[in-house]
């Protein structure tokens, strides 16, 4: 491969030959004569394509992390040819990925049979990294016909979201399953809370009894408690750029953590799970239970990002018949003006519906003109906004992003409107 320094030099050569000999000077032909040699001799010591010889190996440790927590990428390259090789190397940098230690980028003589080691420590913000090849430029002595090659070493490196842990909300579906878990489903059977007394049957244990009941009507009966079960609970997280224009993109980020934090909560608790993020797309994941399934959830939502479509830039198009009537839905979003009227549809259909408002005042607001005139616009289209939401019967909690979200579950009763 021809350099941009031999380009050069094979101009200067072809420039001072054409004047030379069109005005008949020597003196320019004798300064041509060295450039060419110097050329020609350049390209002769260049070395052949060395794709064959050189090989890449990436190590990642670890492959999974959290957002906050430092991975260590370890690149080796090996030279298996019968040439050394002036090698530059460089891997990256990568957009995500910031270097805290250690050098991505190095020049290195790699003699016939030898290795070499890039080894930095990098700091990657949340999602899935597929880093497939490293860059590697092989240069000639005179550096004239250098190589530049892409050596393929892939691997991923995935970060999860972090997330609090949550503990104990109040808020439940109004549909259960056949199949234990946390929610109280207004009917006897196995648990924990008094539910009722009835008359003995049959087949009913002897330590279910109610003596007092028995000693005062003289008729056996048994103590009944409120049986509990799991319900179904899909976590809808907004990835309209649109709903997030305006504010900075961190806001994005403590949506994902919420939504990530009441997804592995409510698997904790036994309940069926599934996560919608509506925005360019519908990315679905279906109900399911257990480690595995959150591990799908968090993976998801590690891959979030904000998109735009024509098609879903209102929840009217919200796919209902993925979500049993009586469910819990539980929306993650700043929302915009409109998505109220959908919000409260749905509470007049049956579901359950949970609105997490991260508080955008509380985030920077972008690089925007006239930044004061917007966020109090933007404050009076939001106190609107929430006022509707509390008429119809929507459960809310505006959520300033500067404090956990855990204390403000642990205080949500249905019918008590916004906590902030």
């Amino acid at each position: 491969m021809i350099g941009p320094k031999a380009a050069l030099e094979f101009l200067a050569f072809l420039l001072l030959l054409i004047f030379g000999l069109a005005l008949r000077h020597p003196g320019l032909l004798a300064l041509a004569i060295p450039l060419g040699w110097h050329l020609v001799l350049g390209l002769s010591l260049a070395p052949a394509n060395p794709e064959g010889s050189l090989a890449a190996r990436r190590l990642i440790r670890p492959k999974r992390l959290y957002e906050g927590e430092s991975v260590q990428v370890k690149v080796e390259i090996v030279n298996s040819g019968k040439n050394s090789l002036d090698l530059f190397l460089r891997d990256g940098p990568h957009p995500g990925l910031s270097v805290t230690s250690g050098e991505y980028q190095a020049a290195v003589l790699l003699r016939p049979g030898g290795s070499f080691s890039l080894s930095y420590e990098a700091k990657p913000k949340r999602g899935l990294y597929q880093l497939q090849t490293i860059t590697v430029e092989v240069r000639d002595p005179l550096g004239l016909a250098p190589h530049g090659l892409k050596l393929p070493c892939p691997a991923e490196i995935l970060v999860l979201p972090r997330y609090e842990d949550l503990s104990h909300p109040e808020v439940s579906a109004r549909r259960t399953l056949p199949m234990p878990g946390t929610v109280r489903a207004r009917r006897g059977g196995a648990g924990l809370e008094f539910y009722g007394i009835r008359e003995y049957r049959p087949g009913d244990q002897v330590r279910r009894m109610a003596w007092k009941a028995f000693a005062r009507h003289g008729e056996p009966a048994i103590v009944e408690f409120e049986e509990e079960r799991a319900a179904e609970v899909a976590i809808i997280l907004d990835v309209r750029a649109r709903a997030y224009w305006g504010y900075s993109p961190e806001l994005f980020e403590y949506s994902v953590r919420a939504a990530a934090a009441l997804s592995q909560y409510y698997l904790r608790q036994g309940h069926r799970v599934a996560l919608l993020k509506y925005g360019a797309v519908l990315d679905w994941i279906f109900p399911g239970y257990g480690r595995k399934h959150g591990e799908r959830i968090l993976r998801e939502l590690a891959r979030a990002k904000l998109g735009e479509s024509e098609v879903f830039a209102e929840l009217s198009h919200l796919p209902t018949r993925l979500l049993p009537v009586g469910s819990l839905l539980i929306f993650v979003s700043p929302l915009i003006p409109g998505d109220e009227e959908t919000l409260g549809k749905l509470v007049a259909r049956g579901y359950r519906v949970l609105a997490i408002l991260p508080e955008p005042t509380s985030a920077e607001l972008g690089e925007i003109p006239e930044k004061e005139v917007a966020k109090e616009i933007l404050s009076l289209e939001r106190w609107v906004l929430l006022r509707r939401l509390r008429r119809s019967g929507v459960m809310l909690v505006v959520w300033d992003v500067r404090n956990p979200l855990a204390p403000l579950l642990r205080r949500l009763r249905a019918g008590l409107g916004i906590w902030r």
